[in-house]
């Protein structure tokens, strides 16, 4: 989706729910004037944390809010299913580690999946 389409979404389903980009922006945990650029569609390179925020205000989805589809083809490799599941981590984390675009083969055991996951621990923004 391009910015300005995601831009149309965020600002039509804001008004459905009658807030002000103010209301929207604190919420978010974002400046209004971010907001502003956002729904005009001149924000580039949204972060995924930053659409995850948009989507928890408006009470969405980030699928729904992108128009991806609800339904995701993603296959969770049982390696990482395992890693997860031993772990403890939430399936919005797992998820996250199946779609990550990564240089070179996917990991194929529970030791690769946790030697990718310790080492991008420190740079992920909201770990399990």
């Amino acid at each position: 989706m391009d910015a300005q389409e995601f831009g149309y979404q965020v600002l039509r389903r804001r008004k459905s729910l009658g807030l002000s980009q103010t209301d929207l922006a604190r919420q978010a945990e974002l400046s209004r004037n971010y907001v502003s650029l956002i729904e005009r569609g001149e924000a580039s390179n949204i972060s995924i944390s930053v659409l995850e925020r948009l989507a928890e205000a408006l009470g969405t989805t980030s699928a729904e809010l992108t128009g991806q589809s609800q339904q995701s083809n993603i296959v969770i490799p049982p390696a990482l299913r395992e890693f997860g599941l031993a772990k403890g981590l939430s399936f919005k984390t797992v998820n996250w580690l199946a779609q990550m675009p990564r240089r070179g083969p996917e990991p194929q055991t529970v030791e690769e999946w946790e030697r990718l996951y310790e080492a991008i621990l420190p740079f992920m923004e909201n770990e399990d």
